[in-house]
């Protein structure tokens, strides 16, 4: 039950990072399109990010990075050794990027499709 807890106060530490940092911020919100996260979703989906809506493709963003970080750190708590930690967590948090931002750029892409 302990690392539920990890989990979700990592989650809510980076959230709120990322949400006072970029959400909240009108002049990076305006950039978030030519950010790399934002890349990786819409590049290889082809999707029209002027159909896009910015406050909420900012929070998806937020949530799905806040998610990535939190179960990376959470993996790392199953690991003693620090090299082992640091291989596994970069290959967890490669995946989770990939993961992740692939169903993003797929639920758009049926969104844009309606």
């Amino acid at each position: 039950m302990d690392k539920v807890y990890i989990f979700v106060v990592v989650f809510v530490i980076i959230y709120l990072l990322y949400f006072f940092t970029v959400v909240l911020n009108n002049k990076k919100k305006s950039k978030i399109f030519e950010t790399s996260q934002a890349k990786l979703i819409t590049v290889p989906n082809k999707l029209d990010t002027n159909k896009i809506d910015k406050n909420i493709f900012a929070q998806v963003i937020s949530i799905s990075n806040s998610f990535i970080v939190a179960f990376t750190f959470l993996i790392s708590e199953f690991f003693n050794n620090y090299i082992v930690k640091l291989l596994v967590c970069f290959v967890v948090l490669i995946i989770l990027i990939l993961i992740v931002y692939k169903i993003i750029g797929f639920v758009y892409k049926k969104k844009e499709g309606r």
